[in-house]
């Protein structure tokens, strides 16, 4: 045999005996396994305590700004729920957390706010039992990119034959700043050639917003769009109506008399549009019945609107001693003009002095302006039967034709004209002097809450039955002096003292005392000339209490004290 096939040979009963060593060894090995599987599939015991089964979901309820993560966890044997939160952030980190509140057996949440828009952010559910941690599953959602503003629908908050204020509210931002906002304004017959009405001094909030468009055409219809601009773009929202009356239109001051020439004197009712000095002012006076030095003229000019008009200084005095101030209607400017009947103020008024309409017996209705600041009343308005104020103020609100401070805890202006019955708004805490002098009331009654009142609040008034606050205390030195027609009065539990001359001069035919003491008077409370009050009227109290009445000082005077 030659010697390579010898080693051949060799290598062949080598390879053989491996062979046969490794599959022998791999048959213990298999056996082995299959030993050990068969013990474990033969335990049918399982451990007590298990780990959570922690199942990230998808986030809902996306906005720019907020999320809401979802999730659930499963708990097996005896293991207590765990304390869970989310984790998340705009990486994979998430280093941000918050806490889950479980919804029920399986189900978690949590409500993450103070999101950037249109970022992603990743997220998982983590769980905790103070030893062990269990993560879920890490999952992503994206919040919703910025939009551009959302407007409400426009309205007209108030107007003047050449002006008009629009009302619209900014709904929402769209996560950006708001840059401009206005009022596209167009003729109705030429809607495309739009002009744009910002307002200057905007300081980027969103919500309610008031503009004044001035200087329109007269006798024309315009639509009037609200807008908003931001970062995203701008929003234009649905258009509204508004017509203009007819007006007369000053291009300076001073022109008034020059524009009107020989027919001063033809007008019952009269719009004005532009600056009105000293000059101007004077020929309305003269149009309304009332010249220089307070002389009468033929003037019969008796409905005035002024919203478009702008008092200004300059010219000479209006009533010969006093002189025009900017956005001021001041003392004395309409006094004693007969023929008055309806005034609308200059929208941009912002003071209206003291008795600028004393002793005007016909005027029967003041509108306050958006812009009035200052308003005192005025005196010997006899016929005034309303004041209205515009929705844009903030320092005035009219209620039942009663001027009152914004929050309605004082009556600033009550028209004297104002009849039939009244019942003050509960919110009025206290009346001032003198505030009902002269008023056309027959009617009164008084809410519990008002312990206050001024002097002479009704004195010379026409009213005839009265109920006093409940908690007032204090009934002030005429208080109803001079009213002829005042029949019937009910004091409430609390009155304590009636000062002098409350009831003078008032033909009282019924008093109902609710007090159980007599409230402290004397017999200059109820000091009268003509008929003998002490006689003819009846004073009803208390139960029980008609002899401590008799014997009291003042109430003794009466002969007529009875129970209620």
């Amino acid at each position: 045999m030659k010697d390579n096939e010898y080693i051949q040979m060799a290598w062949r009963n080598v390879l053989s005996i491996s062979l046969r060593q490794i599959t022998s060894r791999l048959s213990w090995t298999l056996c082995g396994v299959a030993l050990v599987v068969c013990l474990f599939s033969c335990d049918t015991d399982k451990p007590d305590n298990l780990e959570p089964l922690i199942t990230t979901l998808s986030a809902t309820d996306i906005t720019r700004t907020d999320a809401t993560l979802n999730g659930s966890v499963v708990i097996e044997g005896e293991t207590e729920m765990p304390q869970m939160c989310f984790r998340y952030g705009i990486t994979e980190e998430m280093k941000q957390t918050a806490t889950a509140v479980s919804s029920d057996n399986s189900s978690v949440t949590a409500r993450i706010t103070g999101l950037t828009s249109a970022t992603t952010y990743y997220y998982m559910l983590e769980a905790t039992n103070g030893r062990t941690t269990v993560k879920g599953n890490m999952m992503t959602f994206t919040t919703l990119p910025n939009e551009k503003p959302s407007l409400g629908e426009a309205s007209i908050v108030s107007h003047g034959p050449m002006s008009v204020i629009v009302g619209y509210e900014i709904t929402d931002d769209g996560g950006e700043t708001i840059t401009e906002t206005g009022c596209l304004y167009a003729l109705a017959s030429a809607a495309e050639d739009r002009q744009r009405v910002a307002f200057k001094n905007y300081s980027g909030d969103k919500g309610r917003q008031t503009l004044l468009l001035s200087g329109l055409n007269r006798n024309a219809t315009y639509l009037i769009w609200p807008y908003a601009k931001s970062r995203m773009g701008e929003t234009v929202g649905s258009p509204i109506t508004f017509t203009t009356g007819d007006a007369m239109s000053l291009g300076e001051a001073g022109q008034l008399r020059l524009l009107l020439g020989k027919e001063l004197y033809d007008y019952t009712k009269l719009s004005i549009a532009g600056p009105l000095n000293g000059d101007d002012l004077r020929c309305l006076r003269e149009m309304m019945g009332r010249g220089l030095d307070n002389t009468a003229t033929a003037g019969r000019l008796s409905d005035v609107d002024l919203t478009d008009a702008r008092i200004v200084a300059g010219g000479e005095p209006y009533d010969g001693s006093r002189y025009a101030q900017d956005n001021v209607v001041g003392q004395g400017l309409f006094a004693d003009c007969a023929s008055l009947t309806k005034i609308i103020f200059p929208s941009g008024t912002t003071t209206i002095e003291k008795d600028a309409f004393a002793r005007c017996p016909s005027l029967q209705n003041i509108s306050i302006p958006a812009s009035a600041t200052s308003v005192l009343p005025s005196a010997g308005c006899s016929a005034l039967q309303g004041i209205s104020v515009s929705g844009a103020n903030s320092h005035y609100i009219g209620k039942d034709g009663v001027l009152l401070n914004a929050d309605a805890t004082r009556i600033v202006w009550f028209p004297m004209g104002k009849s039939g019955s009244y019942t003050l708004p509960s919110t009025v805490t206290s009346i001032g002097d003198y505030a009902f002098k002269e008023c056309s009331i027959e009617t009164f009654m008084f809410p519990d809450n008002i312990t206050t009142l001024g002097t002479g609040v009704f004195m010379n008034s026409k009213v005839k039955d009265v109920k006093m606050p409940g908690s007032l205390r204090l009934v002030p030195t005429a208080t109803f002096q001079g009213c002829m027609q005042l029949h019937v009065v009910r004091l409430g539990s609390k009155t304590e003292m009636i000062s002098d001359y409350a009831f003078s001069d008032c033909p009282l035919t019924d008093i109902y005392v609710d007090a159980q003491l007599p409230p402290v008077c004397k017999s200059l409370s109820f000091g009268t000339s003509g008929a003998d009050i002490f006689s003819s009227c009846r004073v009803h109290v208390p139960k029980g209490r008609v002899n401590i009445y008799k014997a009291s000082e003042g109430w003794k005077l009466f002969k007529n004290i009875i129970t209620n």
